[in-house]
């Protein structure tokens, strides 16, 4: 019998080939059960969509999703107009938007329950591998192949080779599952994961929330891998149940065939940063403490949710951001953002000097909630990237919220003062 790590199972689930075609490096054509575009490249794929296919329906309606999240109060009329043309299409074929303000549309994927563990789901998103930490086959694709989608409601996969990881110890906050992606990031780049998945073991697994799996397996495009995953288990299970959703708990099997298999310590992992001019030049945080930071963004699909900036809201509380840095939040969710309302971390916030950005993505690419370097500026984010020039000329660090908080306060960068306790 063939045995399969967690992405030969999920495709072979999900393919019409036989048993013996879900190997490395195949190639072959799975049925899929989400299909989302955004106002990123939406825009692109509906006119390719009608030019190519006119006068067709999509394969099936309640299998494609809108999710506006980049620009996701039409900053430009060009934006605007994109969007438009997003919920035209959308209301002729009967499609769903989350529209304005609702979030990052990989985060709404398993916070509404759109997608489950098991499926595949493809977007015009790099960062749709996050899904990973749900055990679901998440994956950016192209506008050609997602208007291919829509139509038929197939894709093609190259069927990875997978990288099992084992993270041996335990840490202690402040240090958070930021910390451990970066940390995580730079052993897997020196490793070399180039075009593979990974998957992800250890005691401090069973540890993590799902909001900090999605971190861990956030940063695995910046090392040039596929996807990560974290395998289902009664984490998940709790989490989809609490939104009325019974899964079927997917895992590789014992027998299953690696490429390889990697161990990393991280007992007292302590805190890092990833320096410019790439997300992978990570270091420990006492290697450039001192740094001075001009603004400061909470956010992306790596780390803005309600818990992140419970974090920073615990930091920040009877402190004062330094007036020489702009401080703002961007919600990945309008969920965290009532949260965030309720708890009163917002206020906290607020009366520190930080300001709110609505709900979405940030400090990803151009154009987008957040880009407040400018020329000279420096920038650190909670995101995702640093690459020189992605989201502006200056340079740019990667920190957790937590780190992110402590130097609001001071002006540069800076570890907390005082470790706060859960």
């Amino acid at each position: 019998m063939t045995s399969f790590t967690l992405i030969e199972k999920i495709i072979r689930n999900r393919t019409d080939v036989s048993d013996d075609e879900i190997y490395p490096n195949n190639i072959v054509w799975v049925n899929l059960d989400l299909v989302t575009a955004r106002d990123y490249a939406g825009p692109q794929v509906i006119d390719l969509f009608q030019k190519n296919y006119t006068g067709s329906k999509t394969f099936n309606n309640e299998k494609i999703i809108f999710t506006p999240d980049c620009y996701p109060y039409g900053n430009d009329p060009k934006h605007a107009k994109d969007q438009e043309k997003i919920r035209v299409f959308a209301k002729e074929h009967g499609i769903k938007v989350t529209d304005l303000g609702s979030g990052i549309g990989s985060h709404l994927l398993f916070r509404r329950g759109f997608s489950k563990p098991g499926d595949i789901a493809i977007g015009a998103d790099s960062h749709y591998n996050i899904l990973g930490a749900l055990g679901i086959l998440g994956q950016g694709a192209g506008d050609v192949m997602l208007a291919f989608a829509l139509k038929t409601g197939k894709s093609w996969i190259k069927i990875p080779e997978t990288v099992k990881v084992i993270l041996k110890g335990d840490y202690e906050w402040p240090t958070t599952a930021k910390d451990l992606a970066l940390y995580v990031l730079k052993e897997l780049h020196e490793y070399g994961i180039t075009g593979k998945a990974v998957e992800f073991y250890g005691e401090i697994i069973d540890k993590l929330s799902i909001e900090e799996r999605v971190t861990l397996c956030s940063l695995i495009t910046e090392a040039s891998g596929v996807i990560g995953f974290v395998p289902d288990d009664k984490i998940t299970a709790d989490y989809y149940s609490e939104i009325g959703i019974e899964i079927e708990m997917l895992s590789a099997d014992e027998d299953a065939r690696y490429v390889s298999e990697l161990v990393l310590d991280i007992q007292d992992l302590g805190q890092y940063i990833a320096c410019p001019p790439h997300p992978h030049n990570v270091k420990k945080i006492e290697e450039v403490i001192g740094t001075p930071i001009n603004s400061i963004i909470i956010g992306s699909c790596t780390n803005g949710s309600s818990a992140d900036i419970h974090d920073v809201a615990k930091i920040l509380k009877g402190h004062k951001i330094n007036p020489d840095v702009r401080f703002g939040i961007v919600p990945a969710t309008r969920e965290d953002f009532v949260s965030i309302n309720l708890n009163g971390d917002m206020t906290i916030i607020l009366e520190s000097g930080g300001n709110f950005f609505g709900a979405g993505c940030s400090t990803c690419a151009n154009g987008q909630y957040g880009l407040t370097g400018g020329e000279t500026a420096v920038t650190l984010t909670t995101g995702n990237r640093n690459t020189q020039g992605k989201i502006g000329p200056a340079d740019v660090y990667l920190a957790s919220p937590v780190v992110a908080a402590a130097t609001a306060i001071e002006g540069k960068i800076a570890a907390p003062k005082e470790v706060v306790k859960r």
